[in-house]
């Protein structure tokens, strides 16, 4: 029998963001996401070691992340990137 907490598994969270990256840093991302008719939202999330980041995350790319709240704020518990980065041409 397998355990429940295998690597394979998606790690557990409450609720999505989508949204592009405005900024990173090594323990946060912030991340904004327009909705039409609706200003601009704008969250930053923990990142700990708890984290699976699934890509290379950079600066304006598109990710969805799931996260839960805890009471030092919202923590990344998966990064997905939902776009390559850009060519250089």
């Amino acid at each position: 029998m397998s355990k429940p907490d295998s690597p394979k598994t998606e790690p557990k969270y409450d609720d999505t963001f989508s949204g592009s990256i405005i900024e990173l840093t090594t323990s946060k991302i912030t991340v904004s996401r327009s909705i039409l008719g609706k200003p601009a939202e704008k969250r930053a999330f923990l990142i700990n070691s708890d984290t699976r980041i699934e890509g290379k995350l950079h600066v304006k790319l598109k990710v969805t992340i799931g996260f839960v709240t805890s009471d030092d704020g919202d923590v990344a518990r998966l990064i997905v990137v939902r776009q390559k980065p850009p060519d250089k041409k």
